[in-house]
């Protein structure tokens, strides 16, 4: 008889090779690869995933089990415990259990109302009301006397008791404990994310070892971890437990970093082309509209010395928006033609490199120089032109994006390598341009306050110069925190009719049940605001419609702007005069300046509203008062430092804005600093520096 039955399983699958190809996949993954093997699986892999769920996935940046993984519940319910129906409160979610009574439709279709009406050993009755749900008509599992585990929201209507579209299942199926939830994404609720990490975490072989886990023990190894955030124990939240697993999954990121920044360290000590000031830097000093800052003066003045000295230079040059970095790269550029050599500055999208073109050729018509502009976007015709300019070295200045590394990419004399916005490149990115001559001097910049303890620990192979101040005419950006948004309307409404435009910011991309994502705040706002043409920008969108978007936003034929974080790089529009950041406390003070810069880019009044959300913490509205009243990004970020807690669920963090996937530096300083002094001899696998991505994230 089961040899029958293995006959027919056979038969079934060989008329099904996609299903036969995925088992023999699974198992073989399971049983034999090792844990980053697993983690890097395409999604596809698991049960549950077909190929339209997949595609959602992977747009929505979740592209193998690893990834899946690594979106950890936003919070944990508890779940421990049922209460019979008589105690249910209103309002209050709970579980309760029940016997069915009946199971009832009306209407008709697909749009069909199903009741189901319970009752429990004494007789109490909660009425189940699930819309546009006919299936539940056909479901065995609603066979009279049948009991159901439910939980839901109860409430009153027409004197009975009911619970909407609440959560259920056979009472047999129901385990009691603490429930992760997960933020929606690609479309798929909680639930339905949670039945597709379980399928990941059965793939999770104890065998399979990171090469960090026995240097880290008594911590939970990766793969414990990895569970232990997902399957919370008796304790849930509040357990040492979760706590330890949050953290050994934080320090698995961190080290990975960290040996790939002590192998880049050991690259950059090379001989290099003394550089000594030219005519054509002073020439430009000259016929700059404003003298140089005091901070420019002084970062003019580091640089100088290191392209001077014969060794190649390795410099982060940190400075706020607006400070003027653009100004000093440009002098870095012109010692580099100066002494015959070439210059090229990269930038994470299409959309920054075209501004820095545009400021650099205006900075250098009075020189008769023009710079060159490589995107992926050129034409192939245009392309082929820059390309052998760069390689027969008649093209001496060149900006772009990750194009610029291409391989067909040769340059002919590269001297200086300018990365800005580093930390929105791969550390391998970032090199990978110095690596395309010989003695390249590197110069990274960003607009990210990072305190300078933190940085001697993340950039400690790189000489750190800081810019502050800010140009003549600007004005600092009036910031308020505002509870109600009662009388925001009217700003917004003011700000448009003079000609201005907007900026709403929102913490994700996919909806949730706070309403709080693009599309959910699009929609809402063309209600109010039919005349601003809304429109949407996210991380996920295409390059060119990335592009798209802005070019409207900047030409004003959108005039309110909807965006995750994406905005903090790349977008220059001297007409945004506000800018609103919901849920504002559950970002890095660092990170919210950054976005602050958004707007008051001219000589006009800039506002920035920071909006709480209703459960704010005291510390936290503390936290936002004081970026109301300094504009110093450094002195902000050190602040942060001080400021911010550790006892946050991990899954609800704002993390990516140095580009580490777990890591929040600002929280987590203190374990930077700890990994950076006692840097285990372990290496990370070349599987786990692909996994991790180290300090990357998509370009152009």
């Amino acid at each position: 008889m089961e040899l029958f039955r293995g006959s027919l399983v056979l038969h079934f699958l060989c008329g099904r090779p996609d299903v036969l190809a995925r088992l023999v996949h699974s198992l073989a993954v399971s049983q034999a690869w090792p844990v980053y093997g697993i983690l890097e699986q395409d999604i596809s892999i698991l049960s549950g995933v077909g190929p339209a769920i997949a595609g959602r996935l992977r747009k929505s940046g979740v592209c193998c089990v690893g990834d899946l993984l690594l979106h950890l519940p936003k919070r944990y319910v508890d779940d421990r415990s049922s209460i019979p129906i008589r105690e249910l409160q209103e309002g209050q979610e709970a579980r309760t259990r029940g016997r069915v009574v009946s199971v009832d439709g009306f209407g008709r279709g697909p749009r069909r109302q199903v009741t189901i009406v319970i009752a429990d050993d004494d007789g109490a009755i909660l009425h189940l009301r699930f819309f546009h749900s006919p299936f539940l008509l056909r479901d065995a599992r609603l066979a009279p006397d049948r009991w159901l585990s439910v939980r839901g929201k109860p409430e009153w209507w027409r004197g009975q008791c009911q619970m909407l579209h609440p959560d259920w299942l056979p009472e047999g199926s129901f385990h009691a404990g603490w429930r992760p939830l997960y933020a929606s994404l690609a479309g798929l609720g909680s639930l339905r994310i949670g039945r597709l990490i379980e399928a990941a975490l059965s793939l999770l072989q104890a065998g399979g070892e990171s090469p960090f886990d026995a240097c880290l023990s008594p911590r939970p190894s990766l793969i414990g971890a990895l569970r232990l955030v997902h399957r919370p124990g008796a304790e849930g939240p509040y357990g040492e437990a979760l706590q330890q697993a949050s953290e050994r999954l934080q320090i698995e990121e961190l080290l990975t970093y960290l040996h790939l920044m002590r192998g880049m360290r050991k690259l950059a000590r090379i001989d290099a082309q003394k550089l000594i000031e030219s005519s054509l830097s002073q020439t430009l000093l000259d016929t700059l509209p404003f003298a140089l800052t005091d901070g420019q003066q002084k970062v003019w003045q580091e640089i100088c010395v290191d392209l001077a000295r014969g060794q190649r230079m390795h410099r982060l040059l940190q400075g706020d928006v607006g400070a003027g970095k653009t100004w000093v790269a440009a002098l870095a550029m012109l010692m580099a033609v100066g002494h015959g050599r070439q210059a090229a500055l990269m930038a994470p999208t299409s959309v920054l490199a075209g501004q820095h073109a545009e400021t650099l050729n205006a900075l250098f018509a009075p020189l008769d120089l023009k710079v060159n502009l490589l995107t992926g976007g050129v034409s192939a015709a245009a392309r082929r032109k820059i390309v052998a300019g760069l390689g027969d070295g008649s093209i001496d200045m060149i900006v772009g994006t990750h194009a610029l590394i291409s391989e067909d990419v040769a340059y002919n004399n590269l001297g200086l390598a300018i990365v800005d916005e580093q930390h929105r490149f791969g550390v391998r990115q970032r090199w990978a341009l110095t690596e395309r001559g010989q003695g390249v001097h590197l110069l990274a910049m960003t607009a990210t306050p990072i305190p300078r303890s933190l940085a001697l620990s993340l950039y400690g192979d790189m000489d750190l110069s800081l810019m502050r101040g800010m140009p003549p005419g600007r004005k600092p950006v009036d910031t308020r925190v505002i509870g109600s948004r009662g009388k925001l309307a009217e700003g917004m409404h003011r700000v448009l009719d003079e000609g201005g435009r907007i900026y709403w910011i929102v913490p994700r991309i996919d909806e949730d049940e706070d309403g709080a994502s693009v599309e959910q705040r699009v929609s809402a706002l063309e209600e109010r605001f039919p005349d601003a043409a809304v429109a949407a920008l996210h991380g996920r969108m295409k390059a060119a419609d990335k592009e798209k978007v802005l070019a409207a936003f900047a030409s004003g034929k959108c005039r309110l702007l909807v965006s995750t974080t994406v905005v903090e790089v790349g977008v220059n529009v001297p007409e945004a005069r506000l800018i609103v950041i919901e849920q504002a406390e559950n970002y890095g003070l660092a990170q919210l300046h950054q976005l602050r810069g958004r707007v008051g880019r001219d000589a006009q009044q800039g506002y920035c509203v920071l909006l709480p959300t209703a459960q704010a913490s005291k510390h936290a509205l503390e936290r936002l008062r004081h970026m109301a009243s300094c504009h110093d990004g450094l002195e902000l970020a050190e602040l942060d430092l001080k400021l911010r807690g550790a006892g946050d669920a991990l899954g609800a963090r704002q993390s990516g804005d140095m580009g580490f996937r777990l890591l929040d530096v600002s929280r987590d300083g203190a374990l930077v600093r700890h990994w950076h002094e006692h840097l285990p001899e372990q290496e990370p696998s070349e599987a786990m520096l692909r996994f991790w991505r180290p300090m990357a994230e998509s370009v152009d």
